[in-house]
């Protein structure tokens, strides 16, 4: 009796571990490369990172790659978001993260705002989820992390279920 419990409470357990998503936040792209504007770049990835760990802080339904294991495999493989190639060497990245999707997102200035756009990319296809992102929002600098409840609104349905 007792063995059968055991077994059933590791076949629980296995499922929840099993049907849980790797997600790693890739840094966002500073599309006008404005050196100024860089620290943007970590700072509304890390951000975006941590909202989707409070959203599921038991890893019921999701696993967010730390930034700081992101950062050193796109350092690892000399990975510079503002090089052109980057959108194809990402995915080098992305393969040994071994995770299933992707959030990444780029920005750039639109007269005195920016324009934020967020995406989730499907790593089997690499496409964006055509249904859960966040495009066109729109901020000034010095109010840009107000984007942040937005993208989570368009992107936390894909994962939390």
């Amino acid at each position: 009796m007792r063995l059968g419990l055991y077994i059933i409470a590791f076949y629980v357990a296995f499922l929840t571990v099993t049907a849980q998503e790797r997600i790693a936040v890739l840094p966002f792209r500073n599309m006008d490369g404005l050196i100024s504007l860089t620290p943007l770049c970590t700072k509304l990835a890390d951000t975006v990172a941590a909202e989707l760990v409070k959203a599921d802080p038991q890893e019921k339904f999701i696993h967010v790659v730390p930034s700081d294991s992101v950062n050193e495999v796109l350092a690892s493989l000399n990975l510079d978001p503002q090089n052109p190639q980057y959108d194809s060497d990402m995915w080098k990245a992305v393969a040994q993260l071994k995770i299933n999707r992707v959030v990444s997102g780029l920005f750039n200035v639109q007269g005195d705002k920016l324009l934020v756009n967020a995406y989730i990319y499907e790593v089997a296809t690499k496409l964006p989820d055509p249904t859960n992102q966040a495009k066109n929002l729109f901020k000034p600098k010095e109010q840009i992390m107000e984007v942040i409840p937005k993208i989570m609104k368009k992107i936390l349905p894909a994962f939390v279920k």
